[in-house]
């Protein structure tokens, strides 16, 4: 997967969860549930089935925020492996998470992210609608660290 797809991957996760437990939840379950049609009904029973047991996890946790933390990983690699099998989802993906994200309220929508290289690896973020990657380089120069 290229990594732009990557850094989609993880703005899709990110809206997803953050929309949990929000009174934006029930339309971002809905856009999210189209996208993953293209698995066919019983990836998008799977997947409704995961929205829906997953929001309930962070609606009931006394820390939302954290149970948010949890499921970012999951729902990344969930949304990764759909780009990887559907290359053609990508912009149904970048428009749900535009959607989703213009529907949260106001305090969810300002998102904080920690992306760190270690060693020669690279990392990459992003955050929200209309997202611009940022590309970390682990590991230094003798004019000290790569950006």
């Amino acid at each position: 997967m290229t990594d732009p797809m990557s850094a989609l991957a993880m703005a899709g996760a990110t809206t997803i969860v953050v929309a949990m437990a929000t009174s934006a939840w029930e339309g971002a379950r809905e856009r999210v549930v189209e996208v993953f049609r293209r698995s066919g009904d019983d990836g998008a029973a799977a997947i409704e089935a995961q929205l829906d047991g997953d929001a309930r996890l962070v609606a009931d946790e006394e820390d939302a925020d954290g149970a948010r933390q949890d499921l970012l990983r999951p729902w990344a690699r969930r949304l990764a492996a759909l780009l990887r099998e559907h290359p053609e989802a990508t912009e149904e993906l970048r428009r749900a998470v535009e959607e989703v994200a213009a529907g949260l309220p106001r305090t969810a929508q300002h998102w904080t992210q920690n992306v760190t290289a270690h060693g020669s690896g690279t990392a990459f973020g992003a955050q929200g609608p209309g997202s611009s990657v940022h590309i970390h380089r682990g590991g230094t120069s003798e004019d000290g660290p790569r950006r």
